[in-house]
């Protein structure tokens, strides 16, 4: 049976940003299913800022992203949170990955159907 994870990624810094997608592409590769929900500053992992985002001796930020979307296909889902992108000033149009827009009741009821939550 394939277990479903929730992320909620809160945190731009750098090693939680890194973090979050590296442990996603953790589960995805054990054959689960990732739901990823982007808030407040780690909003900033979904624009074309990712790639300019890394740490000491890895690729960037976008790299991990891409490789994520890749290994997990539909069985990744990624929301940016509504409220967040009202706070800080994003728009849809600042996104270079499909995600979808939504609020955080959503995050309440994927993760109510998970089998964990990571906050990072």
């Amino acid at each position: 049976m394939t277990e479903m994870y929730s992320f909620m990624m809160i945190s731009g810094q750098e090693e939680k940003l890194f973090m979050g997608v590296i442990t996603a592409i953790g589960y995805a590769s054990g054959g689960n299913k990732v739901y990823m929900f982007f808030t407040m500053d780690a909003l900033r992992a979904l624009t074309a800022e990712s790639e300019k985002i890394s740490l000491n001796g890895t690729k960037n930020l976008k790299y991990y992203l891409d490789n994520l979307m890749d290994l997990a296909g539909d069985d990744l889902e990624i929301t940016a949170c509504e409220f967040g992108m009202r706070v800080k000033n994003f728009k849809e149009e600042d996104f270079v990955y499909k995600v979808k827009v939504g609020g955080v009741s959503e995050f309440a009821l994927k993760s109510s159907q998970s089998k964990a939550t990571l906050v990072f």
